[in-house]
């Protein structure tokens, strides 16, 4: 299973790519579709859509960094992180793998998803915004939606390892 550096100026966290690659998925269906082709909405939901396929393994390419280099990129990933957010604490304790299967993935999920792990992630890609993040690449203490997990709680495995 590989895993992908998410980061801001050379600061983040290692996650997981099957995480990261659902992630952010369900974050780029948060961003309305856009009407335009050159607004940065389009470019930050199409550049997460892409990454999120499950063709990258060990460099899913987020562009986060890139995307919050304007205060418009920012609100719309702040945006799209929060209104996840809100949806996931709403949602039930688990999301059916059939029902990711539906989201065009490139491989299929195999297990279904404890929601709590897209939370962690949701709460991550926030304090990473927000600078409150300082680790860097050497580090892998901490990778959002991998923490101490019940032992019916696999991670989430999709076809093809990731």
């Amino acid at each position: 299973m590989g895993t992908s550096f998410v980061s801001i100026s050379k600061r983040g966290f290692w996650m997981r790519d099957g995480v990261l690659e659902l992630w952010l998925r369900l974050a780029a269906l948060q961003i309305e579709e856009p009407t335009a082709d050159d607004s940065v909405a389009y470019s930050v939901r199409n550049q997460w859509l892409l990454a999120s396929r499950g063709y990258f393994g060990g460099c899913v390419p987020d562009g986060i960094e890139s995307a919050v280099s304007t205060q418009e990129g920012k609100k719309v990933v702040t945006d799209a992180i929060e209104a996840l957010r809100t949806k996931l604490v709403a949602a039930p304790a688990t999301i059916d793998h059939h029902a990711l299967n539906l989201l065009g993935f490139g491989s299929p999920f195999l297990a279904s998803v404890d929601t709590w792990r897209m939370i962690e992630v949701c709460d991550a890609m926030r304090a990473l915004l927000d600078g409150k993040i300082t680790a860097d690449a050497s580090s892998t203490a901490f990778m959002p939606g991998c923490g101490k997990v019940p032992i019916q709680s696999p991670v989430p495995t999709r076809g093809n390892g990731t």
